[in-house]
């Protein structure tokens, strides 16, 4: 009896998030859980912060295209604001996933690199969506991101240049899939909220 109670209520304290349409991209996202990001480079973000009055934070979600049908999912339409600062921020770092295997959507620049390495990182033709959305008295904060960078194939083991832009992702194609979001936020925040493009998606709090 003991155990049976046990299982009980450990069904009972789980929270279910339903499914939200998006009728303009013909496709849903559950929002599934967040948690603090580990800052070590390729075993979760591609993107470190070096504030130590920063935190990442990972939220979860889940895209499935209704009609089943792989498309180009454009994941710069997500945002988090902080409504009590009244900040948006973006992504800094993306992937998806399945139970063995993680990939990183591809970072693109927004100006023409002077290096070499990073030619294939800018595509004007490739639109931010980002900044297709405006919340009234909010502000977009977008944070550039440092790449290494050298004009032919990296062969020294001595430090690289480094080259800031301002970055956004390609839109990559996706049935359905589980999707990470890398967000930074300042240490002192408790609540944020997640959209996709002005859909609001889920109200969250930071532990």
């Amino acid at each position: 009896m003991k155990t049976r109670l046990i299982i009980i209520a450990l069904l009972s304290s789980q929270i279910f998030y339903s499914q939200i349409e998006i009728q303009e991209d013909n496709l849903t996202i559950e929002y599934i859980k967040t948690k603090k990001a580990s800052q070590l480079i390729g075993a979760v973000t591609n993107v470190r912060t070096k504030s130590k009055e920063i935190v990442q934070y990972n939220i979860k979600v889940r895209i499935e295209m209704i009609d089943n049908k792989i498309r180009p999912f454009d994941v710069n339409k997500f945002s988090l604001i902080d409504h009590q600062a009244k900040i948006r921020l973006r992504p800094l770092s993306v992937t998806y996933t399945n139970f063995t295997d993680k990939w990183y959507f591809i970072q693109l620049i927004k100006n023409k690199p002077k290096y070499k390495s990073l030619e294939d990182r800018y595509k004007p033709d490739v639109k931010d969506t980002f900044l297709d959305y405006e919340f009234e008295g909010v502000n977009n904060i977008m944070t550039p991101i440092c790449y290494e960078a050298y004009d032919e194939y990296k062969i020294s083991f001595k430090n690289p240049d480094k080259e800031c832009h301002l970055s956004y992702f390609e839109p990559k194609g996706l049935r359905k899939r589980n999707i990470n979001l890398y967000f930074p936020m300042q240490k002192s925040v408790k609540n944020a909220t997640l959209y996709y493009g002005y859909m609001k998606i889920v109200d969250i709090k930071l532990k």
